[in-house]
């Protein structure tokens, strides 16, 4: 049922999208590109225009075709001109091509604008395989009610886990852009045991984040958060927060029957960094969209426990994680994902590293940079360090005048991760001080609809923790990406 789901997931966010840009030109595409070209419209640019054959004009009360441009309307002279409408030059179909991506961005973040207010739609219909398919609505108002601040409210409902959960959260703008935000949270809500805590974007354009909805053990956690975030220069941003949580389980699954935890209460603070040397954003009605993708991007997140305001645990907690795209060679592509982190001794078992495995059956989605052999929670460390590769020969095997070209991408990971010897022992966790190996080959961008591809591949899993049947050791994946 699990892989069934996930399967369709991205076929219906793909249809979506697909479906979206023609019915956005034809039902917008006048009046809301009338509103702008009004303020820079004049009889003297009235020669930039095209004509063109058409059944979508409007007419006037007396039948007669006509479009209005706010400060300049056109009625035709002749009988036959009423089939006629302006068509933009250049700037015109920059116009709808901005409009065009804008539309997709929001929908990759799972938000549908409804004018002051954006519409989170992945919130009547998302999932997790710990939650189960997940119902409920949520969303938050935009820069149409003010620049300044945004106040925001979610709740869902988990049919598997069955479970009630809710957010509420407010952004403070002080100069009216996204680079300069002041925010409070408080958030019932799952997370993942370990999962990593970096400064990046949860967006479906990033497709790391697919490994979101694998996850297979979860706490609860009733959180408050106050954070500070600010990018001092183009090329580096930074995440100061504090929070305070309850945590605790709600159902049952082996992991957690194996590994049972009494409730926790945390305090914690800590700063999120990243460097992206060479990334080009556009400013656009006071956000920051990321236009150009950075050659590299470093994320650093340190993290310290503490024991006031109740907290149980005093732990420090350091994680990095280094993204490169080397320079293109005669035979392709190549992008290397480097990870690693420590933790003390003293923390507790929901803040461990996990080995980031998106191993969740035989067929299930893919999740680029991580190991798509180790199963979900199979391992568990107090530091670890990985290596992913990604080698894409679409370069070296098509020419550059083919329209879509499909990536032919060889995988190649290894993990080394330690547990300190309690945590073994007293909580009976495994981890991969061995080593852990695999390889995989995919196929991406085979089948486009609108800005969506879809691929699938195959992993092998081998070395110290393969298994004895070979054919236990295979995974078979399937994948979808966004671009821009």
């Amino acid at each position: 049922m699990n892989w069934i789901i996930l399967r369709i997931y991205p076929i219906v966010i793909g249809l979506v999208l697909w479906i979206s840009f023609p019915a956005c030109a034809s039902q917008r595409q006048i009046g809301a590109v009338s509103r702008d070209i009004s303020k820079s419209f004049n009889s003297s640019n009235i020669l930039d225009w095209k004509y063109i054959e058409t059944d979508s004009i409007p007419t006037d009360s007396v039948g007669i075709s006509v479009l209005n441009t706010g400060n300049f309307g056109y009625t035709p002279f002749k009988e036959s001109e009423q089939r006629l409408k302006f068509i933009a030059d250049s700037s015109f179909t920059a116009y709808r091509e901005k409009k065009k991506l804008k539309l997709v961005r929001l929908m990759a973040e799972g938000k549908i604008s409804i004018h002051f207010f954006n519409l989170d739609f992945s919130k009547p219909f998302s999932y997790t395989v710990y939650e189960g398919i997940k119902l409920g609505i949520g969303g938050e108002t935009n820069e149409k009610l003010s620049h300044h601040f945004t106040v925001g409210a979610a709740t869902t409902y988990g049919i598997k886990d069955f479970s009630l959960k809710h957010a509420e959260w407010i952004n403070f703008y002080p100069v009216g852009r996204t680079d300069l935000r002041i925010h409070f949270d408080y958030q019932d809500m799952n997370l993942e045991f370990g999962g990593s805590e970096f400064l990046e974007s949860k967006s479906l354009l990033n497709s790391e984040s697919f490994r979101n909805l694998l996850i297979t053990n979860m706490f609860a956690t009733k959180r408050t958060t106050v954070g500070f975030e600010m990018r001092p220069l183009n090329d580096f941003n930074f995440y100061v927060f504090g929070d305070l949580s309850e945590n605790r389980t709600i159902k049952d699954t082996r992991f957690l029957l194996e590994h049972p935890f009494n409730p926790i209460t945390l305090v914690r603070a800590g700063i999120q960094l990243r460097y992206s040397p060479g990334i080009v954003f556009e400013l656009e009605e006071g956000h920051l969209n990321e236009i150009t993708a950075p050659k590299s991007d470093l994320y650093l997140t340190l993290i310290q426990g503490l024991s006031t305001l109740g907290g149980e645990y005093r732990f420090t907690k350091l994680e990095l994680k280094c993204k490169f795209i080397l320079p293109s060679t005669p035979i392709g592509t190549t992008t290397i994902v480097l990870r690693g982190g420590v933790i003390s001794s003293q923390s507790p078992m929901i803040e461990l590293f996990n080995g980031n495995g998106s191993y969740t059956g035989k067929f299930t989605l893919d999740a680029p940079f991580s190991f798509g052999t180790m199963q979900m929670n199979e391992f568990s460390a107090t530091n670890y360090t990985s290596l992913n590769l990604r080698h894409n020969f679409s370069t070296w095997l098509f020419p550059t005048k083919f329209k879509t070209r499909p990536a032919f991408t060889f995988v190649q990971n290894i993990g080394v991760g330690r547990l300190t010897t309690h945590f073994l022992t007293q909580l009976n966790l495994r981890d991969y001080r061995k080593g852990f190996y695999e390889s995989g080959f995919e196929i991406n961008n085979f089948i486009r609809l609108g800005h969506v591809s879809f691929g699938a591949g195959i992993f092998y899993r081998y070395g110290p923790y393969g298994f004895n049947a070979i054919h236990d050791n295979f995974a078979y994946k399937f994948g979808f990406l966004i671009t821009l």
